[in-house]
């Protein structure tokens, strides 16, 4: 699956002058994603996706967006090895145990993040280089789980039950499902084909003993109405929607299912 990049900035918004914002940074191995906010306001003036990583890091680019001056710098790392685990049974003592469930290599770190339902703990696994990078290059260690923005935004838009929320990047399907705003089941698949999303949300929904004519799909993604792969889940699903909430102020260009991943770091 390939979705457009976005490359947005507010025409009022002077990157020479940052002191008064937010950066949020979110990244992985190969690419990374950044947006900046205003914390009064919460609006993106500007907003730019998939980057080669070693532009975050390049000395040119630091000149640029990534060498001034923010009010705040928020990094989030995307990563397939993690693992969700309730408050009421971890502690930092024990978190060796639950990290034999992540695929660790050898140069990894593992980090922790809670999730916003503060009901779980994020364990996840990022590479030591990069982690170092990043101190050296905005001077902070703190990695936060990129995934719990888009659940903690879902979570505050209190929706009705009975949905199957879906976030689509390239070659990636996250899929999210609450009881009574809790998480009750979160995970990520690998997702080639249109195919393939139809499988793995089918695959979930039958594990979950949701039946697929009463069940609406809620996506967000860089992508539109009529797009490929809503029209291919509408023809399994009661119906499929974008994701939206009455609280998202912005500018028209910028729709929130698109930009959902920013929108509940802090």
């Amino acid at each position: 699956m390939y979705f457009v990049p976005i490359n947005y900035s507010d025409p009022a918004f002077n990157p020479a002058f940052t002191a008064d914002f937010e950066l949020l940074v979110i990244l992985n191995e190969n690419t990374f994603s950044y947006a900046v906010r205003h914390p009064a306001t919460q609006r993106l003036v500007r907003v730019s996706t998939d980057h080669h990583i070693s532009e975050l890091f390049e000395p040119q680019s630091n000149m640029g967006a990534f060498g001034s001056s923010y009010q705040k710098v928020v990094i989030a790392a995307e990563t397939n090895s993690f693992c969700l685990i309730p408050n009421a049974i971890f502690t930092p003592e024990n978190l060796l145990d639950f990290a034999s469930f992540l695929l660790i290599k050898e140069a990894d770190l593992i980090l922790t993040d809670q999730i916003n339902d503060e009901q779980n703990t994020a364990i996840f696994t990022f590479p030591e280089k990069l982690v170092r990078q990043i101190e050296t290059q905005f001077g902070t260690t703190k990695i936060e789980f990129a995934p719990k923005s888009w659940i903690k935004t879902v979570i505050e838009a209190q929706l009705p039950e009975q949905n199957l929320y879906l976030f689509l990047e390239e070659n990636q399907l996250q899929i999210l499902f609450l009881d009574q705003g809790k998480i009750k089941f979160y995970n990520q698949f690998s997702c080639l084909s249109d195919d393939e999303l139809v499988y793995y949300t089918a695959l979930v929904a039958g594990q979950l003993k949701l039946k697929q004519e009463e069940t609406t799909l809620i996506i967000s993604a860089r992508v539109e109405a009529e797009s490929e792969q809503i029209l291919r889940l509408k023809q399994f699903f009661k119906d499929v929607s974008l994701f939206t909430a009455t609280n998202f102020k912005q500018n028209h260009f910028l729709k929130q299912h698109q930009v959902v991943k920013f929108l509940g770091l802090d």
